[in-house]
């Protein structure tokens, strides 16, 4: 078993930038959101699984992450399984955007599960899809070795996902996926896990905004009680921000943090990143 030290001086030579394209296979022809970079890194991480629990992608679109995850696991020499979790349904916007060669459905909120499925046959045994609203979602699968959170669009979720699957971690051996955690609109997420500093370390900053965590400590009750982000005041989630502006000093840009907490000042009370970007968009407009 690899020390922290031994960990955190893995991560910071960045292996995946070395994956090559080839070794993801099927993988690789999956529609995705994530940037090239992330898709290395998620396949890589999958690879480098040492079978300590299982893979929680959380956030799956049109199963893009999942597969990466998946075809890295499948080299991984240990048994696997990913539960994906999405309501698996999406916008004719974001369909075209994201999957152009696909006909495009004639209404919003499109079943994307069939997609999905043909997506990730190649894994069909091997990948559990759970359709609905994550924020009903319960986790009871035993420990998580690799936990990819692209799902906390809103402080309520952050909190929910936290509680829910941040216990099943395990110390010195999980890996936490941020996927979203410096995007400007998503506050409330390096607000979260500064309250939860003495659980997690912070190991790479994977651009655009991801970033990945080590779990070093049990994720408790207390310990959620004292990083939950629904329901602060504007000032203290700017506090927290500014906080985790200190905690990555050196990894993350401090301007990052910044537009942060622009988006604060200019949206008071607004908890959703959907909201932020909406008002942003109608102050520019």
């Amino acid at each position: 078993m690899q020390s922290v030290a031994e960990i955190v001086a893995e991560f910071a030579r960045r292996p995946w930038t070395a994956v090559p394209e080839a070794d993801l296979g099927p993988a690789a022809q999956v529609p995705t959101m994530l940037t090239p970079e992330e898709g290395q890194l998620y396949h890589w991480l999958g690879r480098r699984a040492q079978g300590a629990g299982a893979t929680v992608d959380l956030g799956a679109y049109a199963g893009g992450s999942a597969a990466r995850l998946l075809s890295g696991l499948a080299l991984s020499g240990r048994g696997f399984h990913v539960h994906s979790y999405d309501r698996f349904r999406s916008s004719r916007a974001f369909w075209a955007r994201f999957m152009p060669e696909e006909p495009l459905p004639e209404a919003d909120d499109a079943d994307l599960l069939p997609v999905v499925q043909r997506h990730l046959a190649p894994w069909a045994d091997r990948v559990t899809l759970h359709v609905g609203d994550i924020g009903g979602k319960r986790w009871t699968g035993g420990p998580i070795e690799i936990l990819s959170v692209d799902a906390a669009k809103g402080s309520a979720m952050a909190d929910h996902i936290a509680a829910e699957f941040f216990p099943a971690l395990v110390p010195g051996r999980s890996i936490l996926i941020q996927q979203d955690y410096l995007m400007a609109v998503q506050p409330w997420l390096p607000a979260q896990m500064v309250g939860l500093r003495e659980q997690f370390l912070p190991l790479a900053h994977v651009p655009k905004v991801g970033l990945v965590f080590l779990c070093l400590a049990p994720v408790t009750g207390a310990a959620l009680a004292v990083a939950r982000v629904d329901g602060l005041t504007d000032g203290k989630l700017m506090g927290r921000v500014r906080e985790a502006a200190a905690w990555h000093e050196g990894m993350v840009p401090r301007a990052r943090f910044r537009a942060m907490l622009e988006q604060v000042k200019a949206h008071p009370g607004v908890r959703l990143g959907w909201q932020m970007r909406q008002a942003s968009a109608r102050a520019k407009g």
